[in-house]
């Protein structure tokens, strides 16, 4: 079903003809009413065929109006069109090109725009109603949404759907689509080593259709339903070029949470090469930021910097909400390497605020967890606390296991400063068990680390050494800025306790 270039069948209408319309069991409009397997509106059924042309034919957005006031007309429209269930015509909708710089999709451009509500209510009608290519487009835009509004377990289910059904179909473009999806979803999640594997698998299926078009084309006998979905998801070329940039890009980001900074660096460079050639100005803009912390994480603070403050320079400039919050999470992780932290506050309470409104609940927890930290580094224990609980809300709320197990090591740490024992070695110990559970090395080392300290306030340097080896192992602090970090955290309150532990016996000495 590809009517990009169609006119909207709506627009043609004139007000004898609303008169006469009637509907196929399909819901095709059709101006036939002396058939008897068409479906004759009732009142109310006209009133929303109405209100639907009236959305199209005579809305006018201003034009300085927001990208959701820009697309209203054909949003309301396909609302009143559903309660007819005129899926034609909402397909018709689906796939008009809107007047903007990719020359993409409505249903597409919702996304790339951040208006993921708007793509759901789009979308989900349609499931079921027409063929299983639009069943396949639907259920990858709805998986896209959804892994954007943070509800990763709704989107996990949207995919698998949709790779069950491409593979029933052997439909080889909708099962890339849905292995990236869910590489990108469970990404997102936390979940970094099952989203690497699915990336990698896509990354498979990619080279086949290449090689699968390749062989066509020697033939000379290109199928048009092979190119299809190509075709509807991503413009005029049937290429894989987006999806292979996109998912390199995925896989810059999944390397860097696995602590592999130099194959974060291949993957993002790789990213960026085809995003260059076929002028993917988002892959772009994701891949340069990865590109930036992987250098960070290297020791090559600086570099990064530049990139990330050029980055920051232009986030007003047509970027969407979750591009600029992955500039200033990028930009506040290496204003923290380089001990600038009332840089790094600024960006953390930004990228808090732009979250707060969009909703964004990861973004929220990174941008806490960023603020949190620097409290700590600046003894500000009631500010600290604040944070990390806030933080350890949402995680808990929203599933975030990541999120959760550095909230308690931050509690960890917090009770430990404080002297409250008991209460540090639980949240340590709950800490560490999330961590193990999700088996990320960055946050076992975290965990490592603040039971070892609580080890050492309660005096029991053997165990406290113990764990801090144990962090050091699991977390070298030669390798990365994060790691850096950790240990800079680890000697301040190492000093202090040491000073704390002569003035202690120096006092005992005076007496």
């Amino acid at each position: 079903m590809n009517v990009s270039n169609r006119e909207l069948q709506l627009k043609t209408f004139t007000e004898t003809e609303i008169l006469n319309c009637c509907f196929t069991a399909t819901g095709q409009l059709v101006l036939d009413s002396a058939n008897d397997l068409d479906r004759q509106p009732t009142l109310h059924q006209k009133a929303h065929f109405r209100a639907a042309i009236y959305w199209l034919k005579h809305y006018q957005p201003d034009r300085q109006a927001s990208q959701l006031e820009q697309v209203r007309g054909y949003l309301e429209a396909a609302y009143h069109l559903a309660q007819l269930e005129a899926w034609d015509l909402i397909c018709q909708i689906l796939f008009v090109r809107l007047d903007s710089d990719r020359n993409l999709p409505l249903h597409q451009q919702l996304g790339i725009w951040g208006l993921y509500r708007e793509q759901i209510d789009l979308c989900q009608p349609l499931l079921g109603k027409a063929n299983h290519e639009l069943d396949c487009l639907c259920l990858n835009n709805l998986g896209y949404a959804y892994t954007h509004l943070c509800q990763y377990q709704t989107a996990v289910n949207h995919y698998q759907r949709l790779l069950q059904l491409a593979t029933e179909n052997q439909n080889t473009e909708a099962q890339a689509k849905a292995l990236g999806g869910l590489g990108l979803c469970y990404g997102n999640w936390g979940q970094y080593q099952t989203a690497w594997n699915y990336c990698q698998q896509q990354l498979q299926v990619l080279e086949r259709i290449d090689e699968s078009r390749s062989s066509t084309k020697s033939g000379n006998a290109i199928s048009v339903e092979s190119l299809e979905w190509e075709q509807d998801s991503y413009g005029e070329c049937p290429s894989t070029a987006v999806e292979r940039g996109q998912t390199f890009a995925t896989l810059g980001y999944l390397e860097i949470h696995l602590r592999r900074y130099r194959k974060a660096i291949y993957y993002c460079q790789q990213a960026l090469a085809i995003a260059h050639t076929i002028n993917d100005t988002q892959t772009q803009w994701y891949a340069l930021g990865r590109l930036a912390v992987a250098n960070a994480q290297l020791g090559k603070r600086q570099k990064a910097l530049d990139a990330l403050q050029q980055q920051y320079q232009q986030r007003h400039q047509n970027y969407n909400c979750r591009q600029v919050s992955a500039v200033l999470v990028n930009l506040g992780l290496v204003y923290c390497y380089q001990r600038n932290f009332q840089a790094a506050i600024n960006c953390g309470q930004e990228l808090l605020e732009i979250n707060q409104q969009n909703g964004d609940i990861s973004a929220q927890c990174y941008a806490l967890l960023t603020l949190s930290f620097i409290h700590i580094w600046q003894d500000e224990v009631q500010l600290a606390m604040e944070k990390t609980r806030q933080c350890l809300s949402l995680a808990r709320q929203f599933n975030y296991p990541h999120h959760e197990s550095q909230s308690l090591s931050q509690f960890s740490y917090l009770h430990s400063a404080m002297g409250e024992i008991p209460q540090a070695k639980d949240y340590g110990e709950q800490a560490l068990a999330i961590a193990q559970n999700v088996n990320n090395s960055l946050f076992k080392g975290i965990a490592f680390a603040v039971l070892g300290l609580a080890y050492l306030e309660a005096g029991k340097f053997v165990h406290s050494l113990r764990f801090i080896v144990a962090s050091f192992i699991t977390l070298p602090p030669w390798r990365g800025g994060d790691s850096k970090l950790l240990l800079a955290l680890i000697l301040k309150r190492f000093f202090k306790y040491l000073s704390k532990l002569s003035f202690i016996h120096l006092n005992k000495f005076v007496e």
